[in-house]
């Protein structure tokens, strides 16, 4: 189940980098989201079946976030320690966060709501949260831990935590493995800081309108001075980020510690 989940969750970046690469290069072509992703891989040849794969990955990718979370199978001696149990809730924060991805991959297989944009829907779910009770206070609750959960992901990138469940000295690819890790865990990490200021900020003005996801921050990036650059940039640690989960997936140790 974890193999299979990492595998897929290198695929999805590496597609989510390979558009925004793409937008980068043709100011008239909008950065993809992972549900423009989905919709356009429905369009192809084949493509449904591709997409109940990547589906079916990021399903098994979900319960391993969610049993580690819960369990913590690989550090049972040590899971009640404050350290692992911040990371095991940025495990439950980043399950909840893929799990929305699966759900989307279900609605457009069964062809309900594919002609719905990802921002129009993504508008109405937050939109709803925030006219519940107490709703403005989840939200704004969320969007701060999807800051924290980006700036952990910069942590990761300049410490070793990166590597403590894969066995790389096996390999004569490690340098290069080690290189994609770095950038693509800090482009990761930029992307989850953007997408959590935003919705921070719909919270804040209790307007749906001003929260983005992945395709929304991508573009904001180019929206800067000298964007095209910040994009392309960006697009490349993604994409050097599922290049690395991938190319990491053979020598991944999952163990009981």
């Amino acid at each position: 189940m974890a193999h299979a989940g990492y595998l897929a969750e290198g695929v999805l970046y590496l597609l989510i980098g390979a558009f925004a690469l793409l937008a980068a290069l043709d100011v008239r072509r909008h950065p993809n989201g992972t549900r423009g992703i989905m919709v356009t891989l429905s369009f192809n040849p084949a493509g449904e079946i591709l997409l109940g794969a990547v589906g079916i990955g990021l399903t098994a990718y979900v319960l391993w976030q969610l049993l580690v979370a819960i369990q913590d199978p690989e550090h049972r001696h040590e899971r009640d320690r404050p350290y692992r149990r911040m990371v095991r809730a940025g495990h439950l924060l980043n399950g909840a966060l893929h799990s929305v991805i699966v759900l989307e991959a279900l609605r457009i297989l069964f062809g309900l709501g594919a002609e719905e944009s990802g921002r129009e829907a993504q508008t109405k779910w937050i939109a709803r949260a925030l006219g519940a009770p107490l709703g403005r206070y989840v939200v704004g609750a969320v969007g701060i831990g999807i800051v924290l959960y980006g700036l952990y992901q910069c942590y990761r990138a300049v410490t070793r935590h990166k590597d403590s469940r894969v066995d790389l000295t096996r390999t004569r690819l490690r340098p290069l493995i080690d290189v994609l890790g770095v950038y693509g865990l800090l482009a990761r990490g930029v992307m989850f800081v953007l997408i959590g200021i935003y919705l921070i900020d719909a919270a804040w003005r209790l307007d749906a309108r001003y929260s983005v996801g992945v395709a929304g921050a991508l573009a904001t990036l180019r929206q800067q001075p000298y964007g095209a650059w910040f994009l392309g940039a960006v697009a490349a640690g993604l994409t050097a980020y599922g290049l690395c989960q991938i190319a990491k997936e053979p020598f991944r140790l999952l163990r009981d510690s």
